[in-house]
């Protein structure tokens, strides 16, 4: 059960792409293309014979009929119908597909699943949903949904019959061009899509088997397929993820552990989310920082270390849609009571942030596992659970030529003075330890080798280094341990 190590790597290098089929929409109870062919065929008195189903050439035909009978007027409605109002019902599926690290995206899908997901995850995009779009689609950047077969909120785009797709080749030139240069510059993952499924084999025969040697390598999710059907599946460039190998019950539960082992692997939205739990798209959160008053001049100075930290905080959470307001340490602690019970937090340690120190002298041993203490003129963290004790050197005494440590915190603690909230830290014991912070932050992955835990998540980076510059620091920072 391993995941393709270039599909991994396109994703990470932002050259991944998603093409998202019926099947993806099967885990918020839409039907599938057969489910839906075989509710109109009821009305049109046709048997779906005794397996159930039509074959995969009656699919586009049925909907042929029922216009032919009705009128497309009728038709949009049943579709409407069918599909029903799916706003807000979520699907975990497109969940995990809006957490990859990818702009590009393509869907036969009418629902507006995938629009829903990005919107959640606070993402910006651009819905193209037909050949006029297009067309004026040239100058667009960041992502993009792109609708081929039209979408459920512009019923006049749709593609359903089978005139529908017959004029759909010769009508939707820039579309089907736009889809063949993004074949040849990005890896799709099609997600969604059975080796049967109509809307497949139209993308397989239309685009990819006319792309020739140009055509690069991509990926099909399947629950299953035959040796012949993925020796000729790789023969036209596509490899085949087996995905009975990942856990679940059943197809959806496996595609759903393919595809968070996959967003695990590449996205940092992912682990970021798991760390900020509790912050949701549209929150507003406190980054308190240290602070001093300029009387003379009457400003405010935030320390370079602690700016730095906040600046990478306030870039991950950008990324999952909460934002920020900068807090002077003297004003959060003329107003503790507010800013104690709410999502909070924390720059700097109890050394530097007033307001710091103050939530650490309230919050008893049982609601955090360490302490910042100094004794007998050494700094130091405390793991209360063990006792044991991280002392820093004192960077201002360098020893020779002996290598020096200090150690940071990156932590999450349920608030105790409002259990549905949280209280964040991000500390060093000196300066130097914070500014480090911000160096092991501004890689947004980084965030993954934080401890998972569901309650709090605490951390501790040890920063070594040999001579100390405040104009000029030079270290080197790793995770050292999960307390």
């Amino acid at each position: 059960m391993h995941l393709p190590s270039d599909l991994v790597s396109a994703f990470r290098g932002g050259r991944g792409a998603v093409f998202v089929g019926a099947g993806a929409s099967v885990d918020a109870g839409l039907p599938t293309w057969q489910q839906f062919v075989t509710r109109l065929a009821l009305e049109l008195d046709i048997d779906p014979g005794p397996d159930g189903g039509f074959p995969t050439a009656e699919l586009n035909k049925i909907p042929q009929y029922y216009e032919n009978r009705f009128n497309r007027r009728l038709l949009l409605s049943a579709v409407q119908e069918l599909l029903g109002d799916r706003r807000n019902v979520g699907s975990q599926v497109h969940r995990l597909l809006a957490q990859l690290p990818c702009t590009t995206f393509y869907t036969t899908n009418y629902d507006e699943l995938l629009e829903d997901a990005l919107r959640d995850q606070g993402q910006r995009f651009s819905v193209v949903a037909s050949e006029e779009a297009a067309r004026a689609s040239s100058d667009i950047h960041g992502h993009v949904v792109r609708k081929i077969h039209g979408t459920l909120s512009q019923p006049q785009t749709l593609i359903i019959t089978r005139d529908d797709y017959a004029r759909f080749v010769n009508a939707n030139s820039v579309t089907i061009n736009t889809l063949q240069s993004d074949l040849i510059h990005h890896m799709f993952l099609f997600v969604g899509y059975s080796l049967s499924d109509p809307d497949f084999n139209n993308i397989y025969d239309n685009v990819l088997y006319n792309m020739g040697n140009m055509a690069q390598t991509h990926y099909l999710c399947v629950p299953h397929a035959s040796a012949l059907e993925i020796d000729d599946l790789a023969r036209r460039g596509i490899k085949t993820i087996d995905l009975s190998v990942w856990p679940g019950a059943n197809p959806s539960e496996q595609l759903k552990s393919f595809l968070s082992d996959l967003a695990n692997a590449t996205s940092d939205l992912v682990h970021i989310e798991r760390f900020f739990k509790g912050l949701r798209n549209g929150d507003r959160v406190p980054l308190v920082i240290s602070s001093t008053l300029n009387d003379g001049e009457q400003f405010v100075f935030y320390p370079d270390c602690d700016v730095r930290v906040a600046q990478q905080v306030e870039r991950a959470l950008e990324r999952m849609g909460v934002s920020t307001r900068w807090v002077a340490d003297q004003v959060a602690l003329e107003e503790a009571d507010t800013y104690m019970g709410d999502n909070v937090v924390l720059i700097c340690s109890p050394f530097g942030n007033k307001f710091t120190r103050r939530v650490f002298e309230e919050l008893g041993p049982g609601n955090i596992c360490v302490r910042f203490c100094h004794t007998n003129g050494k700094r130091y963290i405390q793991d209360l659970k063990t006792a044991r004790e991280y002392i820093a050197d004192d960077p201002s005494q360098p020893p020779g030529n002996a290598e020096m440590s200090d150690y940071c915190v990156i932590a999450r603690y349920r608030n105790p003075w409002n259990p549905s909230k949280h209280i964040y830290l991000f500390a060093g014991i000196y300066a130097i330890g914070t500014h480090a912070i911000s160096q092991y932050l501004s890689n947004l992955m980084n965030y993954r080798h934080l401890p998972d835990d569901p309650e709090d998540s605490v951390a501790l980076l040890r920063v070594s280094f040999v001579d100390h510059d405040p104009y000029n620091y030079d270290y080197e920072v790793a995770l050292h341990e999960v307390l």
